[in-house]
């Protein structure tokens, strides 16, 4: 559609709103306060929110672009009409973080479950979205529905779908979910009742904390374990009580919260952006630590599934990033679990590729996946299919995620979060912080300096503009960019051994390397970036090509 169609079909989707609207007076409300801007009118109503990368995730309000009550039922009826057709008795457990209208939600979204006969587990308070994957199989349920934006703004929300092995679902069944959904209306056919909805048993989460202790690797040296001082924020989300109860049972004792996010709070007051990437997140625990003269800061975003790690080096904040904190991890794990080889670590196509020079030492293979953790869990059920689960060993993706056990096809913050506070300790016992260790690494396998960037593309045109970027580098980027020859590019939308995908991948003269994708969750582009030199020019040959096209 160009854009007076765009324009039209949203003021068409309003007014049909408008219409139906009537006995729902937050709605009804909603809905006006959009009449005089249009801008946000047209955004709000131009398309529907897509169930795309395994669910939906899109702003709070109203319209069909956006996350609501009725959004989210239209979106489980079509859930449940594919379970049914495929399942004899499905069931599903249900969990929620922190956000606003989580719970909510949540309910809408078990009511449509039971309005279809379909067996409901629902968390009585807010989990982690890896509890939610422990869940699944522990309750022997066909799927499982997490109610997260995960570490996005807090005005977003989202719905994500796992299938019965614990991992977001992929491929085929993800798009018959969609077509069973794109059927539906918004205000009609959508079975709903208040019957029947079981809360899950409080044993289930005790023996996933008690699963994730057995993984410690210092429990038993708990001298080494509290000579570490450690600030943990749950950035007001699910993590507080797991993380918490975790590191309590393994005996580690020098933990202090940040109050100001150690609680639920929707509005997210002191971090607006709850994402352990970025070190805005880390404001109000750097005024703890600094109290406390402790060692590290450790973080976990609302729905607990990714771990941050920062801490003062030469009197400087520094925040490791979701590679270096991947990389001392595995560090970590090689020194005390003994790896044998032919072993596996998988990790996604924009990881560090500096893991593979580090796998090589202790005999590892490494496996690399498209973007996604359930490209991981995926690989994680076929060896447990084979009866080689053994054979796993670690799991990581850039973004912070990290799975150091396959007792779970998820990421883990939990889990992380304890390795990481061992880690710490463990180093920190020999004489050195994470960042000298980290320097050791370096020295031994080579540096490799990863950075990430994101170009946002907002409104009804920024999809437009993201797929003629995306097309600007796949056909008319061949020879060289920024001064550098170009030595090799992946187009991952061909045959290249994984799933197609819209990702295109350079490799350049003297060592750098960068990849390009349109994100699966929101309206931006990243750039991932891999420089053995300073490689200023390469980036500013990419950023003023994405300007160019966020100005179309």
């Amino acid at each position: 559609m160009n854009k007076n169609e765009i324009r039209e079909y949203a003021n068409s989707e309003y007014r049909r709103w408008l219409k139906k609207s009537e006995g729902d007076i937050q709605l009804l409300q909603e809905l006006k306060q959009l009449a005089d801007n249009e801008e946000e009118r047209i955004d709000s109503f131009y398309t529907d929110l897509r169930f795309g990368t395994s669910g939906i995730r899109g702003i709070i309000g109203a319209g069909t672009n956006r996350m609501n009550e009725y959004v989210v039922r239209r979106t489980t009826q079509g859930l449940a009409d594919y379970l049914n057709a495929h399942c004899k008795k499905p069931s599903i457990v249900i969990a929620y973080d922190s956000r606003k209208k989580s719970k909510v939600f949540a309910l809408e979204t078990a009511r449509t479950l039971r309005g279809n006969d379909i067996e409901v587990f629902l968390f009585p308070e807010i989990a982690p979205v890896s509890l939610l994957s422990y869940a699944i199989g522990r309750l022997h349920c066909s799927m499982g529905i997490m109610i997260t934006a995960s570490h996005n703004p807090k005005i977003f929300n989202g719905y994500k779908v796992y299938n019965q092995n614990g991992y977001q679902i992929v491929g085929e069944e993800a798009e018959q979910i969609s077509e069973a959904i794109d059927q539906l209306d918004y205000f009609e056919g959508i079975k709903v009742s208040e019957e029947g909805i079981s809360c899950v048993d409080q044993q289930v989460c005790d023996d996933f904390i008690a699963k994730i202790a057995s993984f410690s690797l210092l429990s038993s040296q708990r001298n080494i374990l509290n000579k570490l001082s450690v600030v943990y924020t749950p950035l007001n989300g699910a993590g507080n009580r797991y993380v918490r109860q975790v590191l309590s049972d393994i005996g580690f004792e020098n933990l202090t919260m940040v109050p100001a996010q150690e609680n639920p709070d929707e509005n997210f007051a002191t971090c607006p952006t709850p994402n352990p990437e970025k070190i805005t997140a880390y404001t109000e625990s750097f005024k703890i630590l600094d109290q406390i003269g402790g060692d590290v800061i450790i973080a976990t975003d609302p729905d607990s599934d990714r771990v941050g790690l920062c801490l003062l080096y030469d009197d400087m904040k520094v925040l490791l990033t979701g590679n270096q904190l991947g990389i001392l991890i595995f560090d970590y794990l090689c020194q005390m679990r003994n790896p044998l080889p032919g072993q596996v670590v998988i990790k996604s196509i924009v990881s560090t590729p500096l893991i593979e020079k580090m796998a090589e030492k202790y005999g590892l293979q490494v496996i690399n996946t498209l973007t996604g953790f359930k490209y991981i869990g995926e690989l994680i059920t076929a060896l447990s299919d084979q009866g080689q689960e053994e054979a796993y060993f670690f799991g990581f993706e850039e973004s912070n995620g990290y799975l150091v056990d396959p007792f779970i096809r998820d990421k883990d913050g939990v889990s992380s979060a304890m390795i990481a506070v061992e880690m710490a300790a463990y180093h920190k016992a020999q004489g050195k912080n994470l960042i000298e260790r980290l320097l050791e690494i370096y020295e031994e396998f080579g540096t490799c300096r990863d950075k990430t960037r994101n170009y946002f593309f907002e409104g009804p045109y920024g999809a437009m503009a993201m797929k003629s970027l995306m097309n600007h580098f796949r056909r008319e980027i061949d020879e060289s960019i920024g001064g550098r020859r170009i030595l090799k590019k992946k187009d991952y939308m061909k045959a290249t051994g994984l799933p197609k995908a819209d990702v295109v991948e350079f490799i350049l003269e003297g060592g750098a390397r960068f990849i390009i994708r349109p994100s699966g969750t929101e309206a931006k582009i990243k750039v991932y970036l891999f420089e053995t030199e300073n490689n200023t020019k390469l980036e500013k040959a990419i950023e003023n090509i994405v300007e160019t096209y966020k100005e179309i």
